[in-house]
């Protein structure tokens, strides 16, 4: 069977070798110095060949077919202390480490892992990717990656600032990053995180054993029931930050006699009001997991159902004068008394249910195939306010402030309203529910003035993933692996809650106030013309998108004593089409029903070299290139109302692939109380697509950008000192640099109206927002008698505002005279990018592990973060859109300042847990 599956894919790379046998290895058992308990999932890294491996449920671990001398074994993974050994291999013999006895840590050195899961990006739309939080974690050996992912969260940091979407996230083999947006649900998976802990790591685009790679790493997380930990954990956690309780039980039946593996966990999450007012976090997640191993191992069937349901509310960026002068940098004007209690405007209701079945084959002892299905439905809602022929209800709608009213009524209104947000009069300051349910009661026919909807945005995908290891000699390594996707996304939007009136019309709101001589042109849906819709009704728009994806990849990987390299390639088939369910009156000609089906045939290649100096220092390089097909997230011009993408407008482009070229250069070094990497980096990427929405005060529109070009390119420091069994020291950090390269071309589009335009967008030499382009961290840490005591020291700047495109469209500044020092201020201040302050926080950690008899133990920690309280760094923010008043004169910028994101003040996790 091995040589069917080898010369399948021998067309491929022609580099097979016949299979030896060689005595020549390495084994050993990990356990832990005081529990003397098996420690399974620890990434074992024979540091000389560049290989690495996992223990099993049993702690075990073992290589073949190691060249003969002198090695450096690297023991490292979540919940333990590193740990180098030096080996000697004899030629013909497999050398016997017995019991490598590693240092258990508690959970306040690994909170990373707390991090991404419990943390999870809070994303204002779900359409809005500029304003999401980057949730990266990987967990490895890496010390960069390591250090960074946690310390550097709170400051919103990516690594090389890239977008999640390029970090991969497969669970038992299947790849989990939806085909909509890119990227992964970490909502999915919250609270079970002993159930998520044990997994196999690949840092950048190097190779690994299931996928081809992405430049911003992948991670294939296992939830097989073998591989948790068998006993019981109870954990119970206390934050102050957007949930105030946490609390998990988690039970493994490890692997049984007859073959049999049981695992399960309950978790759940709540706050009445978190950390922000107005927002609050209730949610209960599960997980199932059943394994069947049968022939001594040589087949095992997993089938693994998870969950976690979650309603949360939100929190907004908002003005920085509204922060000050109610003294709060984390002010919500998202929420507002009703019936004497708080209620948020923007409530999340997500739920995404996943059932994954997975078989593994061990061939023989060289090859092995892995072959998973994953199916998950994801339910995904966002409410929001709209209203009717009636006022902004927003509290911090830019005309009620006393910055607009000082220019547009007089300083003395300004200032009364100015006393009113001081003494923080939440009739003033928050959303007033009492007044939009009396409007609404006022309207004799019973039509709503305002509503609150929620905007669904609902996911079924089937994923299957095969992927087929093999060695191929004594120093060549083959993997390859299919993948076949189907995704059906359905966007929607339904009345939530009438606020007491009794229906609403199902028209534009735009169209109905500014076209007047074509009745069709408000109708949201002609098939369905004048409709009264009711509270749980779907109104507004209604569309699926469908996405298709079939790919193939190899690696082949070739280890030498003194020199490592690899090359791989992947080809992808992709398409994706619209089918929309209502047939829009600006639009009736490409909105309703199947639309025009968008194919890519996409490629890549990638390759890299690793050069031994000896056991303890590498240099290695890396370089990689292929096209992407756009998300189809980003590629309709407004895909709520109609089919268009930018072919579809004059002067516009068809879409086509993104292209992103990587390289990168590091230095490696292992010793035994020094270990770290320092790398050059810069990866470029071509033809991106980019969109955005805004209101611009009269209508909604987007702007969808094509023939986006950017570089990130930076250098990344980490490093790790041990000075002796107690004290070590951690420093890591990067400078870069991201921005656009080039001046993309824009289509603007209005939804209300037809007319869409296409012209130039002056974006070169603008830095890429969202992360800060300077960040580092220096750690101590003290270990005694299993107390452990941690600092870091965090520092971060270059940050950079999102930009608005509407605000650099070549022409609108046409009327701007260089002689005029009010027109060019007026430019400046338009098309200036801001750039956010620096900043340093510094955060302390303490915990302890007792153990009790009979193997059971009790874990305490606990961690504090920006102990200095400083409220007032921001963290992010966006410009706002408007550009024209309403006499077409350029607007004062004044009257619109940039929105901001604020880091929260001193906050903590405690957490206890216990084993048994």
């Amino acid at each position: 069977m091995k040589q069917n599956l080898v010369l399948l894919l021998a067309f491929l790379f022609p580099s097979f070798l016949l299979a030896q046998q060689s005595g020549t290895g390495i084994k050993g058992c990990v356990i832990g110095a005081e529990s003397n308990r098996p420690v399974p999932g620890v990434i074992v890294t024979l540091n000389g060949e560049g290989r690495q491996t996992r223990t099993d449920v049993k702690g075990a671990f073992f290589f073949d077919k190691v060249s003969p001398g002198k090695d450096v074994l690297v023991f490292n993974s979540v919940g333990i202390n590193p740990k180098n050994i030096l080996v000697e291999v004899t030629e013909g013999m497999v050398t016997d480490l017995g019991e490598v006895k590693v240092v258990e840590l508690t959970v306040t050195d690994n909170l990373s892992l707390i991090g991404v899961l419990d943390e999870a990006a809070v994303d204002d739309d779900v359409e809005s990717s500029s304003q999401e939080i980057s949730s990266k974690v990987i967990l490895s050996n890496d010390v960069y990656l390591n250090k960074t992912s946690y310390q550097l969260s709170p400051m919103r940091f990516r690594v090389r600032g890239y977008e999640n979407i390029y970090e991969q996230r497969y669970i038992n083999g299947v790849n989990f990053n939806d085909q909509l947006r890119g990227v992964f649900n970490y909502s999915s998976i919250g609270a079970l995180n002993d159930m998520t802990r044990n997994g196999d790591v690949v840092n950048y685009n190097r190779p690994s054993a299931f996928t081809y790679g992405s430049i911003g790493g992948a991670e294939n997380i296992n939830m097989r029931a073998s591989a948790i930990s068998p006993g019981t954990k109870a954990t119970l956690s206390y934050a102050n930050r957007n949930y105030y309780l946490r609390g998990m039980v988690t039970y493994s039946t490890g692997l049984l006699d007859n073959g049999w593996a049981f695992a399960a966990s309950l978790g759940g999450r709540y706050s009445h009001e978190g950390a922000v007012d107005g927002t609050f976090y209730r949610n209960f997640s599960y997980a199932l997991s059943a394994e069947k191993q049968w022939k001594g191992g040589e087949h095992s069937l997993s089938i693994v159902t998870f969950g976690s349901p979650v309603q949360r509310g939100q929190q907004s960026a908002t003005y920085q004068q509204a922060c000050e002068l109610l003294d709060n940098y984390q002010y919500n004007p998202n929420w507002g008394y009703q019936n004497g209690k708080k209620r948020n405007a923007k409530v999340v209701l997500a739920f995404d249910p996943t059932l994954i079945l997975s078989h593994t084959w061990k061939i023989d002892d060289e090859s092995s195939l892995v072959t998973g299905v994953g199916m998950h439905y994801g339910r995904y809602g966002n409410t929001a306010l709209n209203w009717y022929n009636a006022s902004d209800p927003r509290p911090d709608y830019y005309r009620k402030l006393p910055f607009a009213i000082d220019i547009n009524v007089s300083p003395e209104v300004a200032e009364a309203t100015e006393l009113l947000w001081r003494r923080n009069d939440t009739s003033v300051t928050q959303i007033n529910w009492d007044n939009m349910y009396l409007a609404n009661a006022m309207q004799a026919d019973g039509k709503a003035q305002y509503m609150v909807e929620e905007r669904r945005s609902d996911l079924l995908e089937t994923t299957l993933n095969s992927t087929f290891n093999t060695k191929l000699g004594d120093h060549s390594w083959l993997t390859a692996g299919a993948e076949f996707r189907y995704t059906q996304s359905r966007q929607f939007k339904t009345v939530d809650d009438l606020l007491g009136a009794s229906y609403v019309m199902d028209y534009d709101k735009y169209a109905e106030r500014d076209i007047h001589d074509d009745l069709n042109s408000k109708q949201n849906d002609l098939n369905r013309p004048d409709r009264k819709v009711y509270e749980g009704g779907v109104f507004g728009y209604n569309f699926n998108l469908n996405i298709m994806k079939a790919g193939a990849w190899v690696t082949n990987q070739h280890r030498y004593a003194k020199m490592d390299f690899y090359y791989g390639a992947k080809f992808d088939y992709v398409q994706f089409y619209r089918d929309g369910k209502m047939k829009n009156g600006r639009y009736p000609e490409n909105s309703y029903g199947k639309g025009r089906t968008h194919s890519f045939v996409d490629m890549a290649l990638k390759a890299g070299l690793t050069y031994k100096f000896n056991g303890r220092h590498f240099l290695t390089a890396n370089v990689s290139y292929g096209t992407e097909a756009p998300l189809p997230n980003n590629a309709y011009l407004s895909p709520r109302i109609s089919d268009m993408t930018p072919e579809d407008v004059e002067n516009g482009q068809k879409l086509e692939s993104g292209r992103v070229f990587s390289a990168d250069v590091n230095y490696i070094f292992s010793l035994p109380s020094f270990t770290g990497r320092v790398s050059l980096y810069q990866t470029n990427f071509y033809d991106q697509m980019e969109r955005s929405s805004y209101f611009n005060g009269t209508n909604f529109f987007n702007h969808v950008l094509y023939g986006v070009n950017r570089i990130h390119r930076g250098i990344e420091l980490g490093t790790t000192y041990k000075l002796d069994n107690h004290w070590s020291f951690d420093l890591a950090g990067t400078i870069s640099e991201y921005y656009y390269s080039n001046n993309p071309m824009a289509v603007e589009n209005y939804e209300a109206t037809q007319g869409d335009k296409t012209s130039k967008v002056y974006m070169k030499n603008l830095y890429v927002s969202g992360t800060p382009q300077f960040a580092g961290t220096f750690g101590v840490r003290y270990f005694i008698d299993y107390w452990f005591l941690g600092a870091n020291l965090n520092a971060f700047g270059r940050n950079y505002i999102d930009v608005a495109p509407a605000r650099r469209m070549e022409g609108i500044y046409n009327t701007v005279d260089p002689t005029l020092p009010e027109t060019m201020d007026t430019y400046y201040a338009m098309t200036t990018q801001e750039r956010i302050g620096s900043a340093c926080t510094l955060d302390l950690s303490v915990g302890k592990i007792f153990y009790l008899r009979n193997r059971q133990s009790i874990n305490f920690n606990l961690s504090v973060n920006n102990v200095l309280n400083k409220r007032d760094i921001r963290t992010g923010g966006y410009e706002q859109a408007r550009v024209f008043a309403s006499d077409g004169a350029l607007v004062n910028p004044a009257l619109f300042p940039n929105k901001y994101y604020y880091m929260q003040g001193i906050n903590c996790f405690a957490n206890i847990s216990y084993r048994f």
